[in-house]
């Protein structure tokens, strides 16, 4: 359980059912989990090229399953506010080939289901790139865990 300054931190039912639908869905494939598990009764979607309700998410997801076999998804930062949950995640698909950064808003039921949602989606460019783009910034952090490489905007 992770903790803060000793004190353990208790995850709301909505924060925790957001990052299931990242890690468990769209990482470790497990889509059927996610509907069954982290989404409402109903779901809609705001995505792009992502089909309406739960039958949208699966078949679009089918797909990029297909397309993306090898997924490393890290959630930079989770931010909870009323009925909405903001996911900004790092995907790393397949060795590097595609870096996407997102800022996902999700909204959720009285249950903490996932019932809607909202996505931005951005490229990450090459460390050559960064420098000359003006929108990312690539830096190195010290914290208390250590290094860490971060992206800024």
């Amino acid at each position: 359980m992770p903790s803060l300054g000793g004190e353990e931190i208790i995850m709301s039912e909505k924060l925790n059912n957001a990052k299931n639908l990242y890690i468990r869905g769209i990482q470790d494939g497990e889509i059927e989990e996610v509907l069954s598990c982290y989404m409402g009764e109903s779901y809609t979607q705001h995505s792009t090229g992502v089909g309406e309700g739960k039958e949208g998410f699966k078949a679009f997801f089918i797909d990029f399953f297909k397309r993306n076999p090898e997924r490393d998804i890290q959630i930079i930062r989770a931010i909870e506010d009323g009925d909405f949950v903001f996911l900004h995640v790092l995907q790393n698909l397949n060795d590097g080939s595609v870096k996407w950064i997102t800022m996902d808003i999700f909204r959720a039921d009285n249950n903490g289901r996932i019932v809607e949602h909202w996505d931005n989606r951005e490229i990450v460019p090459s460390r050559e790139e960064l420098t000359n783009s003006g929108k990312f910034r690539y830096c190195r952090r010290i914290n208390d865990k250590g290094n860490r490489d971060i992206i800024k905007y």
